[in-house]
């Protein structure tokens, strides 16, 4: 009897504590730019990014780059065996003849590791940049602008959604892809008359010559060499999902300013809130500028890199394929890499969109109504160029989609009229 009633006060306890941490947790930070990324970042940690420890912590400045953790170490460890194996695979295609797809995985690589070491340089300075979410986002958690926001689409639900309903499609794109590949091997087994060896043997032999060519093909030479290219495969995608999410951290700020002069016009404010409206802008465009300081140059490979591969993958797609498998693995890819670019460029520039979308209520405001505030919130909306860049290369503005759109149609022109098509490798029965 005793032992009951002490077992379900430990429960009581326990639960007693859990909601306790859960209330000072949503309490602490629920709103925040912190709060709402923290899964993305552990979705991105899983396989090897951003090694920052204390993420779901409630108070933000515990949330910081730590070398000696064991996140650090797996990031140090993935950087060390991936450069090994991309030295070891550009070797392998410079060795058997540059053509135009040795030539994109060779970019490939090239992108996704220096990619790894930039979220690695980005952890070290994340707590600098919460720093600057926070000093932007002290007036956004007042009631006065969470109100507006009510029964909207929130910063959590937008940041959390978006990335994990990208990479999930990635999940997908890399399964095909994995089974496509299976799909060749066997076409080439058939083709090549191949009964010396197991199928699993000749996958993996045909996937990863550079790195059987030198290392003993055994369990933990595969282990490790398929831990390694699902890494890289996933850091190429969440690329995009990172500058989705601070994309929309800024652009909720602005699109919250945009919330409250709804709710006030038609009404008389008094000066201090006029004043008040233009210091909370100030702040969101310094914490926009900030972020292309920051982030510019991710912005900037990202582009590049989407820009690149559309181009070589719409030149691929005019070549031929003997197994089913591979024409839906490769259209499947290539919509899936459109529609992460355009994702990214829309909601990229939707944060300058939101930055002068209060101009037009702030210039309806009576006359009678104006200030000295007033007068330099209008100027400060009407003419700052509160925009996000591929350091200052190129402008994150809806009209870069169209541009994009238009060079991507041009290189394929000639793409098509100057290179040769690319032979079906499933018939090529060498393996190194």
């Amino acid at each position: 009897m005793n032992i009951d009633i002490h077992q379900k006060h430990r429960s009581k306890n326990w639960r007693g504590n859990w909601k306790s941490f859960s209330r000072q947790y949503s309490h602490a930070s629920v709103g925040t730019f912190h709060h709402a990324v923290a899964p993305v970042l552990l979705l991105g940690q899983c396989f090897t990014l951003l090694p920052v420890v204390n993420i779901f912590s409630a108070n933000f400045r515990t949330a910081r780059f730590k070398l000696r953790s064991f996140r650090c170490i797996y990031s140090l460890l993935y950087l060390a065996l991936t450069g090994v194996y991309c030295v070891l695979s550009i070797r392998w295609y410079i060795r058997k003849g540059l053509n135009i797809s040795y030539f994109a995985n060779c970019i490939y690589m090239v992108v996704v590791y220096l990619s790894a070491w930039l979220f690695f340089f980005i952890a070290i300075q994340w707590h600098s940049i919460l720093d600057a979410f926070a000093s932007c986002e002290r007036s956004f958690l007042r009631d006065h602008y969470r109100l507006q926001t009510r029964g909207t689409f929130n910063l959590v639900w937008k940041i959390r959604f978006a990335g994990f309903a990208i990479f999930a499609l990635a999940l997908v794109e890399d399964w095909l892809n994995y089974y496509s590949a299976y799909q060749s091997n066997i076409v080439q087994i058939t083709t090549c008359n191949r009964t010396n060896v197991t199928v699993w043997h000749n996958f993996y032999l045909r996937e990863h010559p550079h790195v059987f060519h030198i290392l003993p093909f055994n369990g933990f030479t595969i282990a490790v060499t398929e831990w390694i290219n699902r890494c890289m495969r996933y850091t190429w995608t969440y690329l995009d999902i990172f500058i989705i999410s601070f994309c929309y951290g800024a652009q909720f700020r602005y699109e919250q300013i945009f919330r409250r002069l709804v709710a006030v016009q038609g009404i008389a404010c008094p000066i201090n809130f006029w004043h008040e409206l233009r210091m909370d802008y100030v702040a969101v465009s310094e914490l926009v500028h900030e972020l292309d300081s920051r982030f510019g140059h991710l912005i900037l490979l990202a582009c590049a890199n989407d820009m690149y591969f559309i181009a070589t993958q719409l030149f691929n797609g005019f070549q031929r394929r003997r197994a089913i498998a591979n024409y839906v693995y490769f259209w499947y890819s290539l919509l899936l890499l459109m529609f992460r670019t355009i994702i990214m460029l829309y909601v990229g520039s939707g944060v300058y969109v939101a930055s002068t979308s209060p101009l037009h209520l702030l210039r309806n405001v009576p006359s009678k109504h104006w200030g000295i505030d007033l007068q330099r919130l209008t100027d400060e909306v009407a003419s700052g160029e509160n925009v996000l860049s591929g350091k200052q290369f190129f402008f994150l503005k809806r009209q870069l989609i169209l541009a994009m759109a238009g060079t991507l149609v041009t290189y394929e022109l000639v793409l098509l009229d100057q290179v040769k098509k690319i032979p079906d490798s499933s018939t090529d029965c060498s393996y190194f």
